[in-house]
């Protein structure tokens, strides 16, 4: 199990190895099902890509809020990494598991809080089981009321029953949307077919957007996905693997339906990502590109230049004297 630190390992996409790097957040009492499924899953993937013209491999770390072990309910220990030594690592997704009766305590608050800042980032954040704990989370205190225990204990055993299966289902549609958002609706249906825990409801809940295959259809799941993904080092190529197109078909198609080629919606997308950059954060023209998608300071200036008609420190500058 790796990951990355910020200056990304894998920054020349235009190789055929696409590699992503996910967290896998454990918090005590988590489910240990749905968090060996969301690993199985993420495998499974890696292995059936390896047969593609493109490869995806996905690099897992399990990370607590200490290091040594977690208990999962079912009272088996986990070995887990410190999140902190991974505090300044860029991952691509984070799963947090979070247990029914999971406690916030002191040791808990930093991970929270590196969680919560992931997600106002923009990052691909997947909450699983009960709600992440917090500070505003109800709490009850004093002894539990003993009246009809039995009644409470079979209520109690079905709540259970519930709540598992609803974090497995998490899990599962978690990590097959994030499989679907790398690779497309067809890989991530390749996968879904190939595990025997994989509901129509599941696979309803994943799919429900997707109306059908023509060009247009294709090419209007194409450019979400662009749009999605327009912050990372994406290619056309793999936009076209989205499609379950040839890169000639979605130029051709796309142009007809969208009135631009590909690579021009997908500038247009980061153009806009940079724009809200640059009015809402006084990051550096180049840690601005990187979180555009763009691969230096020096290519978005000169793209910001051609389309804008003006630099970037320009725009900032006037924009914030409107503001």
């Amino acid at each position: 199990m790796s990951t990355r630190p910020r200056q990304r390992l894998d920054a020349n996409e235009s190789e055929p190895l696409r590699t992503r790097h996910v967290a896998v957040v454990l918090f005590e009492g988590f489910d240990l099902l749905s968090a060996s499924v969301i690993a199985n899953t993420l495998e499974l993937a890696s292995e059936l890509s390896s047969r593609s013209s493109i490869q995806w491999a996905y690099r897992v770390a399990v990370l607590a809020a200490h290091d040594g072990h977690v208990g999962s309910s079912a009272t088996l220990l986990v070995s887990t990494e410190a999140f902190d030594t991974r505090r300044d690592y860029e991952f691509d997704a984070i799963f947090a598991i979070v247990g029914a009766d999971t406690d916030l305590d002191d040791r808990s608050e930093p991970l929270t809080a590196w969680i919560g800042r992931a997600r106002a980032k923009a990052a691909d954040v997947r909450l699983v089981g009960a709600p992440l704990p917090g500070p505003d989370s109800p709490i009850c205190d004093g002894p539990r009321a003993t009246h009809h225990e039995s009644s409470c204990n079979a209520a109690g055993h079905a709540n259970d029953c519930k709540r598992k299966s609803q974090s497995l289902h998490e899990a599962l549609t978690g990590a097959l949307k994030l499989i679907r958002r790398d690779m497309g609706d067809t890989m991530a249906r390749r996968v879904a077919e190939h595990l025997s825990i994989c509901s129509q409801d599941a696979l309803n809940a994943i799919f429900e957007d997707v109306v059908g295959s023509t060009p247009a259809e294709k090419v209007r799941a194409a450019a979400h996905w662009l749009q999605d993904n327009c912050r990372r080092q994406v290619t056309i190529e793999d936009a076209a693997q989205v499609a379950a197109m040839s890169e000639r078909s979605l130029l051709r198609h796309f142009r007809s339906e969208l009135g631009m080629t590909p690579s021009d919606y997908l500038m247009n997308a980061r153009l806009q990502v940079v724009c809200n950059l640059l009015i809402e954060t006084d990051l550096p023209v180049d840690k601005v590109a990187k979180r555009a998608g763009m691969t230096s300071g020096d290519h978005l200036a000169r793209s910001f230049r051609r389309h804008m008609k003006t630099s970037p420190t320009e725009y900032r500058a006037q924009r914030k004297v409107q503001c």
